[in-house]
This record gives C-alpha cells, structure tokens and sequence, in this order.
C-alpha cells in the first residue's frame, strides 16, 4: 500500500509552523523534493550570556521602550561607553 503524504508548504510564516509540520513528518520522506544547497556561516561575532540583576534589566527595558530599540542594545551602548571610559 503507497502512504499518501502531505504536501510541503511553498513558505512557512514561522519558525513554530515548520517546528509544528517537521514534528509529525519524516525528511526521508521529502527526499525527492528536497535539493542540496550551500550555505556560509561568519562565526566571527559571539555572544555571550551574562546574567544582569533584575532591576538593571527593568531600566534597561525602560529605557529601550522609550527609544524604540531592544534591551540588547540599550545594555551594549552602556558597557561599551563605560568600559572604553576605563581603559
């Protein structure tokens, strides 16, 4: 008996939607629609995980509302000025 298999969507709209369809269905199963391609990956930049205390984190997010961009940067901004200050 041939399984019917369903058909690969053209685009996902999210991450969560392919994790959803690849989930509960088999790659092996897709071979023949699948083809190879060649990826690069620039390694050269690293982000490390730092634990920030709570209420550092809150200005922060604060402050990043208040200037349309992310706590990330708003932190990145701040240890960069004051670590070059100290050099």
């Amino acid at each position: 008996m041939v399984r019917r298999r369903d058909t690969i969507p053209e685009h996902f709209n999210s991450a969560e939607e392919a994790g959803k369809f690849w989930d509960t269905h088999s790659a092996a199963d897709y071979r023949d629609e699948m083809e190879e391609k060649e990826i690069e990956f620039d390694i050269r930049k690293r982000t490390f995980l730092v634990p920030v205390d709570g209420r550092i984190y809150l200005l922060a997010k604060k402050q990043a509302e208040a200037k349309h961009s992310t706590v990330e940067k708003i932190i990145n901004t701040l240890l960069d000025r004051e670590l070059i200050r100290t050099e």
